[in-house]
Formats: structure tokens, C-alpha cells, sequence
């Protein structure tokens, strides 16, 4: 018996045809990678004009000297060295810290603690998560401005409360540690809704299964939290903590309707020290150097996150 290219008994034909590609395949194929790619190219090119591109001039910005908004001969570096150099630096760097740890440690429970509620609400879900969501239906200057009015000391509601309870009127915006503090209850009272929006998302995919059989063995409400809500919540609680600590770094539009960035520079983080080089000084190239610095910090925040969700599903 003869051996033909290792096949015993089969005809050269149908091997030849076994071995031929089906044209209609590659056309299937071919028209498969061009809708691939016609979903592809529109976000390639929208993330290319909206991030990268931004990104790239914001640089080039920093590398040069700017006079109000043109820019002018290349300087290297030199913004980057007025920056680190600048006395206010740590300051502003202390405040941003402050205000945006401080708003976490309120908004992250705040947003926990409502999901939980809603998630256990049979009658009235719709309205309750409605009057929650309030907040995060403002805008940061709408929300603000309420807040400017409530707290102030000549015409606030807040400032005849403690007068009528014989505290005198407040005056909140004017003592650099109760502005700061101010200003971050503010933002947490703003911000907490989209924590919360996040964890009853994730807490409606815990299985029903596991609380009732924690409830046959005896377990309470504050078992079943430790022992079911956290594991299942762990990734979400890093990914709520980046998005918040994120937005709070970047955070303007409520510092600037209220404070300004004062009394005595006291509010002024470094996401305002963008506004005020950029609207106030004209410093174009300061503001560039100092929004590379906020663009490190958020990708090393955002880092941290993939890091510690990989050592978690390992």
C-alpha cells in the first residue's frame, strides 16, 4: 500500500478541496474585522481629541513661556522648577489632602449606609432613592450657592437658628478652619449619592441564597455585614474610593462658588491653583505644570486600584 502525504486511501481531490479556504468564510471574516473596526475608529479618534490630545498640548504648554494665553519661546523646565520651588506648594498639596480625605470619610459611609437602606426597602423604594439623589442632581454651582445662602451670617437660615438658640449668628466662611471644614461637608453632602448608586448596584448582585442561610444559623444584621456585605463589596469600595478621591482632587466649581479659595488661601487646593493661575494670574504655563501634577496623582491613584482589584482576584 502506497503512502501519499501521510493520508492512506484518501484521493488527491479531496484532499485538495479539504485544504482550500472557503471563499464565503473569508468574506464572513473580512466583513467581521471591517465592523470591528467601524466601532473601533470613532473611539480611538474621540479619546485621541478629548484625552490625548489635551494631554499632549497641556505639555507642551508647561515646556514653554506664555504671555496671558499665547505661547512663546520653549523654557524647558522652568515651570516645573517654579513649582516645585513655590513656598504655597505644600500648603495647597496639605489642603487638597485634607479636603479630599475629608470628604471620603463622610461621603464613602454616607453613600454605604443609604444603599444598604434602600437595598432592604420593599414600600416607597422610588421615592426614598429620589429624595437620596437629591444632591447629586444639582449642579456643584447650584449646590453651592444653596449652601452659600443657608450658611450666610446677615440673611441664613442657619445663622437665625443659632441666634434664636442664643449661639449668635454663623459665620462660617470667614475662620480659615470652619471654611475648610465647611467646604468639605459641602462636597460630601454633593458627592455621596454617586457612592451610593454604586454600592446598590453591587450589593443586588449578592445572592439571596447566603442571607437566608446566615438567618437559619442565627446570624444578625451586623453578621451578615461583616460576613456577606464587605467580601462582596471589597472591589467596589476601591473602585468608589478612586472615582470619589478623584473627583475631590479635581474638585473647583463648589470651592469657587463659596470660598474662592479663601479666607487666607485656607480652601485653596491645588485644582483652584489651576483656576487662579489660568482666569486670575494669566499663567498659562504655571497652570499647565500644575495640572501635569493633578494628571500624576490621579493615574497613581488609579494604579493603586488595578494593583490592589488584581492581588484581590488572585
Amino acid at each position: 500500500m502506497t503512502l501519499s502525504s501521510g493520508i492512506v486511501g484518501v484521493p488527491s481531490g479531496i484532499r485538495d478541496a479539504a485544504n482550500t479556504p472557503d471563499p464565503s468564510t473569508s468574506v464572513r471574516r473580512r466583513r467581521a474585522d471591517w465592523r470591528v473596526w467601524m466601532y473601533a475608529v470613532p473611539v480611538v479618534l474621540v479619546f485621541t481629541f478629548v484625552f490625548i490630545g489635551p494631554l499632549i498640548y497641556t505639555a507642551w504648554t508647561a515646556l514653554h513661556e506664555t504671555t496671558y494665553y499665547q505661547i512663546g519661546a520653549f523654557s524647558g523646565l522652568n515651570s516645573f522648577v517654579e513649582l516645585f520651588s513655590d513656598p504655597d506648594l505644600p500648603t495647597q498639596i496639605g489642603t487638597t489632602l485634607v479636603f479630599s480625605l475629608g470628604a471620603l470619610a463622610i461621603a464613602l459611609p454616607a453613600g454605604l449606609i443609604s444603599a444598604i437602606v434602600l437595598n432592604g426597602l420593599h414600600r416607597f423604594k422610588r421615592t426614598v432613592r429620589s429624595l437620596f439623589l437629591l444632591p447629586w442632581l444639582m449642579s456643584q454651582a447650584i449646590a453651592g450657592v444653596i449652601w452659600l445662602w443657608f450658611l450666610n451670617p446677615n440673611y441664613g437660615p442657619a445663622s437665625y437658628i443659632t441666634t434664636s438658640l442664643g449661639f449668635g449668628p454663623t459665620d462660617v466662611f470667614s475662620s480659615p478652619t470652619s471654611a475648610l471644614v465647611a467646604v468639605t461637608l459641602i462636597t460630601a453632602w454633593w458627592s455621596y449619592p454617586q457612592a451610593m448608586l454604586l454600592f446598590l448596584g453591587a450589593l443586588q448582585t449578592i445572592p439571596g441564597e447566603l442571607r437566608e442561610s446566615l438567618k437559619m444559623d442565627g446570624g444578625g444584621l451586623w453578621r451578615e455585614f461583616v460576613s456577606i456585605t464587605l467580601p462582596f463589596l471589597r472591589n467596589t469600595i476601591v473602585s468608589v474610593t478612586v472615582v470619589l478621591l478623584m473627583l475631590y482632587v479635581q474638585m473647583v466649581t463648589i470651592i469657587l462658588v463659596t470660598t474662592r479659595g479663601g479666607p487666607l488661601n485656607a480652601t485653596e487646593t491645588l485644582s483652584m491653583r489651576v483656576y487662579n493661575q489660568t482666569f486670575l494670574d494669566f499663567d498659562l504655563s504655571g497652570a499647565s505644570a500644575t495640572a501635569i501634577l493633578l494628571f500624576a496623582v490621579n493615574t497613581a491613584l488609579t494604579l493603586v486600584a488595578i494593583r490592589f482589584r488584581r492581588k484581590e482576584a488572585l
